[in-house]
């Protein structure tokens, strides 16, 4: 595992396909995602597990705010890099990949 991707959310269903499913498309393959609820009531984490059974899912029960979430996300990781997506973010297929080369 080189890179560990962490995703804080909240109520951010509508941009989950999105984000996973770009991070999906990567062409480095040695990194894992870590998903971070703050307490979802839309169905968010359902979604990902149906969806993105690959994704790591970290359910806090109330929506403690973006550093909680991330630091949670933070310590679940197993990696040497961390690399934090906001839950509406897109990337091109080469991202993690260049984040590990230090180009990024």
């Amino acid at each position: 595992m080189e890179v560990s991707v962490v995703i804080p959310n909240y109520n951010g269903i509508a941009f989950l396909d999105s984000v996973l499913a770009s991070l999906e498309g990567q062409t480095l393959k040695n990194f894992e995602v870590i998903f971070v609820d703050n307490g979802s009531s839309d169905g968010s984490c359902s979604f990902v597990a149906g969806n993105y059974p690959w994704v790591h899912i970290i359910e806090l029960p109330e929506n403690y705010g973006f550093c909680k979430a991330v630091n949670e996300g933070i310590k679940a990781s197993r990696a040497p890099y961390v690399l934090l997506l906001n839950n509406d973010t897109i990337v091109l297929p080469n991202s993690i990949f260049w984040l590990r080369m230090g180009l990024y």
